[in-house]
């Protein structure tokens, strides 16, 4: 089992996890749970590579495997997607 597979494991520990490399160096993630539900999900390079990229396919996925398990996402879950303050600008 290769070391994004194990992490992906942890993270998703109901699910059965698959990954198979893509060609531009990302995944295929595949996520099979209860009653032969699936999920796949397409990860770039880049996007396994850099920190806050992960952190927010992982809430992502989170998200989209609460709606269709038909659970709402907890607000907290969702506002940790926000990753800076809009600019805010003063007049002279």
């Amino acid at each position: 089992m290769s070391l994004i597979q194990e992490k992906f494991s942890s993270l998703f520990s109901n699910f059965e996890v698959t990954t198979q490399p893509r060609p531009d160096g990302g995944i295929l993630l595949t996520l099979r749970g209860a009653g032969d539900k699936v999920f796949k999900r397409s990860i770039s390079y880049q996007q396994l590579h850099n920190g806050d990229q992960l952190s927010w396919v992982i809430s992502a996925i989170r998200r989209d495997l609460a709606e269709q398990a038909s659970e709402l996402p907890q607000i907290s879950m969702l506002q940790s997607q926000q990753r800076f303050a809009l600019p805010t600008y003063h007049s002279a």
